[in-house]
């Protein structure tokens, strides 16, 4: 037989038996959808995480203050330790803001204009510049803080003052230098949402409000990898608890470990799903060698070979299962799509508040595997029943009732 011909009886079969066939297809499909629904959200959800620490240098180190604040004399104990780089003093102020008549909560978020670029890299202002002067009253809008306005009426702000106020107790109208790009959040930041000041200036606002002058953030960049944990080291034993480094290589290390071992979890638990419906592809397929056993001994009769024959039953497993792998896969990752808008954007909250929203995502490796899994499993069901129709000797099975 050519193959075109066991195809053509493949489908045939299929098509005469359509109830048992659209019920065992039926299991594949579930099996399928499910699978691709959880790969695809779970996948979404380990990219929206990490988002949230983008922009951060496998070199750079947080170094968080449980008391009191740091000062200059331990930014310069830092910079002689062994292994460091550079140290970035930042500073984050909750304030009000009054702007165009409307008044908003954020952050204003202290940091050296020089050194920008290494705590968000990839970070782009949309108008405007960069503050080049340290202590002057300037500020950078975070892109979501003026979502109310049109995007060609945002360049007009610039050169404009800004009503900044804490609680009554203390008031400044800096002047608008930038509009921040969309950017995303950090681990220290939800940057659409902040307002990047001169670290100087905001040291200011940090004494009047504080009383004394500090930092509550130092951003350290080792001067490369291998000295990361060296310089932890260093940090906790100098600080014990009174500060706690955070290092982003270990943060972006157990993330991986966390969103891998959720996507293995709730892969196989998907899976059992499909090994479940290959039992089902087994128990028709044994029904169907019963039913066809007189048109097996025919077409033996007729010249087609033990291969013909088990290649015939195979490929019908095969054409069952591609089907439901493509409209599962299809409907599965438009269920994780509608389980996303459900949920919608969420606010996280911790030590800063930032948008967490989940895009379901479909890798291509993700995709074959879901494809290529699901195939063996359908092969492997599908194999028992083809091999004993094969076997079947033609004059008895010419003879069954």
């Amino acid at each position: 037989m050519k193959f075109r011909d066991i195809i053509r009886f493949s489908f045939k079969a299929m098509m005469s038996r359509r109830k048992r066939a659209t019920l065992t297809l039926l299991g594949i499909f579930l099996g399928v959808l499910t699978l691709t629904a959880v790969i695809s959200f779970a996948t979404g959800y380990g990219f929206a995480l990490k988002d949230i620490f983008k922009g951060s240098s496998m070199r750079l180190i947080y170094l968080t203050t449980r008391e009191k604040s740091f000062n200059d004399i331990d930014i310069s104990k830092i910079e002689d330790m062994d292994g460091v780089e550079t140290v970035m003093p930042l500073i984050r102020i909750p304030m009000n803001s009054t702007l165009l008549g409307k008044s908003k909560t954020y952050v204003i978020m202290g940091i050296d204009m020089n050194y920008v670029e290494d705590i968000f890299p990839g970070i782009k202002l949309m108008y405007g510049d960069w503050p080049s002067n340290q202590k002057e009253e300037a500020v950078i809008l975070g892109s979501k803080l003026l979502e109310e306005i049109p995007s060609d009426e945002m360049g007009d702000l610039i050169g404009l003052g800004a009503k900044f106020s804490f609680d009554n107790i203390l008031t400044t109208r800096p002047r608008i230098y930038g509009i921040l790009a969309p950017y995303g959040t950090s681990i220290v930041a939800d940057v659409d949402r902040s307002v990047l000041a001169p670290i100087d200036y905001a040291t200011r606002l940090y004494v009047k409000l504080t009383g004394e002058k500090g930092y509550t953030i130092l951003a350290i960049i080792a001067d490369n990898m291998n000295s990361v944990d060296y310089v932890i080291d260093q940090l906790s034993d100098e600080y014990g608890d009174i500060a706690f480094p955070i290092a982003m290589k270990d943060v972006q290390k157990q993330l991986d470990a966390v969103v891998n071992m959720s996507l293995l979890v709730l892969g196989a638990i998907a899976a059992m799903t499909i090994v479940v419906a290959s039992i089902g592809i087994m128990n028709a397929m044994f029904t169907a060698v019963t039913e066809r056993t007189r048109i097996i001994g025919v077409m033996r009769a007729m010249g087609a070979s033990q291969r013909d024959i088990s290649l015939s039953f195979l490929f019908e497993g095969v054409l069952m299962s591609s089907i439901a792998i493509i409209s599962g896969m299809l409907l599965g990752y438009g269920t994780s799509l509608l389980l996303a808008m459900i949920m919608g954007p969420r606010e996280m909250g911790g030590p800063r508040t930032t948008t967490f929203s989940v895009a379901p995502i479909l890798l291509p490796e993700h995709a074959a595997a879901i494809a290529g899994v699901t195939l063996l499993i359908t092969i492997l069901g599908a194999l028992p029943p083809a091999l004993q129709a094969a076997r079947l000797e033609p004059a008895k099975a010419l003879r069954f009732e």
